[in-house]
């Protein structure tokens, strides 16, 4: 059996263990578990988000590219330099 190490602050460990002792498990064996998992299933159990949200202009442009994304009349481009023209006119 090998040993693991982690730091974290008083606060989260105390009320980590707290947890733990709630539902009848000690600490290791909830790391266990969840390092069992990250193993078995190749990847972080859990959703991990950012919380930065897009500004009222930054969704605006992605609902603009998804409208032109659909739109079957929108003009699309094979030669470059077709399109370069065309955004100067």
């Amino acid at each position: 059996m090998a040993n693991m190490t982690i730091s974290i602050d008083n606060a989260t460990k105390e009320r980590f263990t707290h947890f733990c002792d709630d539902i009848g498990l000690s600490a290791s064996s909830v790391i266990n578990v969840y390092i069992k998992t990250v193993v078995r299933e190749n990847r972080i159990p859990f959703i991990i988000e950012g919380t930065e949200i897009p500004n009222a202009e930054t969704i605006a442009a992605m609902e603009e590219g998804d409208r032109i994304a659909r739109d079957p009349n929108w003009p699309t481009y094979t030669d470059l330099g077709k399109m370069w023209e065309d955004l100067a006119k």
